[in-house]
């Protein structure tokens, strides 16, 4: 008997199917959805983005070298990053990564896909980023597979799903997602995740692969040649000379880096 049940989960997971592969445009989650796939959306980088460089990504690891060279230990230098980060975050105007990506999911929507937002940020910006969405014409409420706002612990952090997107708060999106749909008693064959990091991608892989649950993942390159743009000089212009009115822009802050230099440049040749 058990001989037989060994022999039916090895057939079971043999034909099983997760893969991670590239995407260079949002669309190209069309072709990869069926009615019945729980498709997941990542929020930064792959939705949304800042119309500045600061507060973005590259910034984000950026700022945390900052810190932790100024002595500060790695627990410390987080905290007072994720401080600066949640203002910042508040205080920005986001934009659409890809355009276009709005009508995709609206469209998508349409049709019945069930999608739903999964995300490593924390409680503090849920309603900040759900409002940003919207003024982005993207309601991750339509088709989300649980209706209620929900809020459950992992790993002594608290993770919180509201207005179709799950905050895991820096834990393990895969795990946190399966958790979520498990006490929730939602119950998938087949995820599909498209997100700019292949790390975050893979942690729901393994979560799904543990459940047996078929995997997509896409990674999404769409930003990749934006992010490649980040300046530090840039973005420490806009921290130094934001305030809680308005962040600078870039163009502002690339003039004000060039009159900067360009100081710099008449001195040093009156020496």
């Amino acid at each position: 008997m058990i001989r037989n049940i060994l022999i039916i989960c090895a057939v079971t997971f043999s034909s099983l199917t997760a893969e991670i592969k590239q995407a260079h445009s949002f669309k190209e989650i069309i072709p990869n959805s069926t009615l019945s796939t729980l498709i997941l959306l990542d929020i930064d980088d792959t939705l949304l983005i800042p119309k500045q460089m600061l507060g973005c990504d590259e910034w984000f690891m950026y700022r945390n070298k900052q810190h932790l060279s100024k002595g500060l230990n790695a627990h410390d230098a987080l905290k007072k990053l994720l401080d600066e980060f949640w203002a910042i975050r508040h205080l920005s105007v986001m934009e659409i990564v890809e355009p276009g990506t709005d009508s995709i999911i609206s469209k998508m929507q349409d049709e019945g896909f069930t999608i739903m937002g999964l995300t490593t940020q924390g409680l503090t910006l849920a309603t900040c980023t759900w409002q940003q969405l919207l003024a982005n014409n993207i309601d991750l409420t339509r088709t989300a597979p649980i209706p209620h706002d929900y809020f459950l612990n992992l790993n002594e952090h608290g993770v919180l799903y509201r207005h179709g997107i799950l905050f895991t708060s820096g834990t393990s999106k895969g795990e946190a997602l399966f958790q979520l749909l498990e006490q929730n008693d939602v119950f998938v064959d087949r995820v599909l995740f498209i997100n700019d990091k292949a790390s975050h991608l893979k942690e729901v892989e393994d979560a799904a692969i543990k459940r047996g649950v078929e995997f997509i993942g896409l990674r999404y390159a769409y930003s990749d040649a934006r992010k490649a743009l980040f300046d530090p000089e840039i973005a420490d212009i806009q921290f130094t000379w934001s305030n809680f009115g308005r962040i600078v822009s870039d163009s502002e802050a690339k003039d004000i880096l060039n009159r900067q230099k360009g100081l710099v440049t008449c001195y040093g040749d009156s020496q």
